[in-house]
């Protein structure tokens, strides 16, 4: 019987990110796990892990490297003998799912799951054309796909190609994240550099395009005029960060916002903050904000397929229109002027989140393995 198993996705810091616990369980369980990804940070060290294979992936489907990429990933495959080869991310997936064709006929098992597909309701054509046609092809070479928002699981399950499963996210440690007194937040915030009368807004996000932080920054002068209070933190790094910096300097909003780059204790930060905000334009779950809610935070963010798997508007948070400015300050000065609202909202965020406690996540996916690798 085959005893090793292929995990393959973009990055050795996205398998870092979200998938140690699977790993541990199916090491558990007596499999060896292999990874193929590609090496960008060569600190990083695997538990649980026998090999790692580094392997270039192009970030693009049109893109001349990525023959290369499949013939070295496709070698991967027809000489590991794997009993399950489970791929993440687009590229990886793609280059993963017409590189195990072989082995499939072999009795190998090619689980996908998508954290979120490039096509989405209010998506541009060109996503649908591209993204949409290839993802419903290659489901055809694809033992079963996983997905963690609704709206994703429906479009799997109509093309019937190959088993579909929606579990709720890939699943956040809810005991990394605590709640609160006042008296503690307020000494955390001293610590931190912030007072207890800032009202702060938290962004946990890279700074790409996708994440949209031109929008909150643009809607920033209108909520400092009525609230001169306001702290807008933004977490994370990304290739955009200079060019929103250089957005705030030039809105005078400099003592309004400050850059927190990457920081390994985020968590410290949800805790003192009164919204966790996202503008992004597409997710397929969202986990920061998860992560915030875990700390009792009220969220305000995008109407968007993943946002709506976690912020039940009107209960634990608000969600907006994607672009409407308007409604997004709307919803930020309600809860600044409601604390009585923020507090309900923040208990609430408290219950819904637990959905999302990695144990539910774990065993959902154990339920899943355990259809393939009996």
């Amino acid at each position: 019987m085959k005893k090793s198993i292929l995990y393959v996705a973009t990055s050795d810091i996205h398998i870092a990110t979200f998938h140690l616990p699977y790993i541990k369980w199916l090491s558990e369980q007596g499999y060896a796990v292999d990874l193929a990804v590609e090496i960008r940070n060569p600190e990083i060290q695997f538990e649980n892990v026998r090999k790692v294979y580094n392997i270039q992936f192009p970030r693009a489907i049109f893109n001349a490297n990525l023959y290369s990429s499949y013939k070295e990933l496709k070698s991967i495959i027809d000489l590991g003998n794997y009993k399950l080869v489970h791929c993440h991310t687009p590229v990886p997936s793609l280059l993963t799912r017409l590189a195990s064709r072989a082995a499939r006929k072999l009795g190998t098992t090619v689980l996908y799951t998508a954290h979120g597909f490039h096509f989405y309701k209010g998506a541009p054509f060109m996503r649908w054309a591209i993204y949409y046609t290839a993802e419903k092809w290659l489901s055809k070479f694809t033992d079963g796909i996983i997905t963690i928002n609704a709206e994703d699981f429906n479009y799997v399950k109509s093309w019937g190609a190959c088993d579909s499963y929606y579990i709720k996210g890939i699943g956040v440690d809810s005991q990394r994240f605590i709640q609160v007194d006042q008296i503690e937040k307020n000494n955390l915030r001293d610590e931190l550099g912030y007072n207890q009368h800032d009202f702060i807004l938290l962004y946990i996000a890279e700074f790409i395009d996708r994440k949209n932080h031109k929008f909150i920054i643009e809607a920033l002068p209108n909520l400092v005029r009525k609230i001169p209070n306001l702290k807008l933190l933004l977490a994370g790094k990304g290739v955009l960060v200079d060019q929103i910096k250089n957005q705030v300097t030039e809105l005078k909003l400099d003592e309004f916002v400050d850059f927190l780059g990457f920081r390994k204790d985020v968590h410290r930060f949800s805790l003192i903050s009164d919204i966790g905000v996202s503008a992004s334009k597409h997710e397929g779950l969202g986990l920061g904000l998860a992560e915030q809610m875990m700390c009792g935070v009220p969220i305000v963010a995008t109407m968007d397929r993943g946002h709506k798997e976690m912020v039940i508007s009107g209960e634990n948070g608000y969600l907006f229109e994607q672009g409407n400015h308007d409604e997004f300050v709307k919803h930020v000065l309600e809860l600044y002027q409601n604390a009585e609202k923020r507090n309900t909202f923040s208990i609430n965020a408290i219950k819904s989140s637990q959905q999302f406690d990695i144990k539910n996540s774990l065993a959902s996916m154990v339920n899943i393995y355990n259809k393939y690798l009996d």
